[in-house]
């Protein structure tokens, strides 16, 4: 028994010794560049703030401020301030493209403005996920046009399981712009656990290109982009899928995206491909 006890307690330590590493070494790192905020005055009207949780927009017009996504700790507060000062009296119309934390979060900075959301959350499990001072005020069940000056601003809920089971994309049609959310990453590898589907993005990435003329991209994190941000991770799935029907291509697939931010065993190539292989299992 004593014996047993001491490999237990060893395997212990090898899993706290190696969780540990794995931290040092690639969350920490992930999360700090993640708090990182820079801003782009994309225009007189158009405002970005990239990084410190998901990347956010700032739209304004003579009578409405429209933000999409609301960031995280510090950076959102930090957001807010930008946004009241900007808003002054106007009403602000928030948009999240989708519930996780580090797109919602600042929800609670924006007490008594319209928060809309995808309408295939409910309210229960919104709350349960993010917490109730982060509730959307409205769920959007399809599509959305809201006037903005010179511009029309269209809110989208994909409607079904792609990053999430309710994401929502904001697209800018004179600015020929979309806000895709964590449905497009940019040099970034995706989270693919829980209700997130494979198929569901690559569904997302024959539709939006159907729906929008879309030439700007704001993707949920990295930098702005054109069209191709789309197309390179559209291709990411496609090696990701290939690497896990035909073990001999893996480890070239997976070398392909060795300088795009991950993290072993939850946002990596190699978690994309186990994600694929479950899939490829039901079909």
């Amino acid at each position: 028994m004593k014996k047993v006890l001491k490999w237990i307690g060893i395997i212990i330590l090898v899993l706290v010794a190696a969780g540990t590493t794995l931290f040092l070494i690639y969350v920490r790192p992930f999360m700090q560049k993640m708090k990182e905020t820079s801003t782009i005055n994309y225009d007189k009207n158009l405002t970005l703030v990239l990084g410190g949780g998901g990347n956010s927009g700032i739209l304004t017009s003579d009578s409405l401020v429209i933000v999409i996504d609301t960031k995280m700790d510090d950076a959102a507060e930090q957001l807010s301030k930008m946004v009241k000062e900007l808003a002054g009296n106007k009403p602000i119309l928030v948009v999240n493209t989708h519930y996780h934390p580090d797109h919602s979060k600042g929800n609670s900075y924006y007490k008594g403005q319209t928060i809309i959301a995808g309408g295939n959350y409910t309210k229960e499990f919104w709350v349960k996920e993010a917490g109730e001072e982060t509730l959307p005020t409205q769920w959007l069940k399809d599509r959305m046009d809201i006037k903005m000056g010179d511009d029309t601003v269209t809110l989208l809920n994909l409607a079904r399981n792609v990053h999430t089971q309710s994401d929502v994309v904001v697209y800018l049609h004179k600015r020929k712009m979309l806000f895709a959310g964590d449905v497009i990453l940019n040099k970034q590898a995706p989270v693919l656990m829980g209700v997130a589907d494979p198929d569901g993005y690559m569904e997302a990435f024959e539709l939006l290109p159907k729906k929008f003329d879309i030439q700007k991209i704001v993707p949920g994190h990295g930098p702005v982009g054109g069209i191709e941000v789309l197309d390179q991770f559209r291709q990411y799935f496609n090696d990701m899928k290939m690497a896990a029907s035909d073990a001999s291509k893996k480890e070239e697939l997976i070398a392909k995206y060795k300088d795009w931010n991950q993290i072993p065993f939850l946002m990596s190539p190699e978690a994309s491909v186990s994600a694929f292989k479950k899939k490829l299992k039901h079909e």
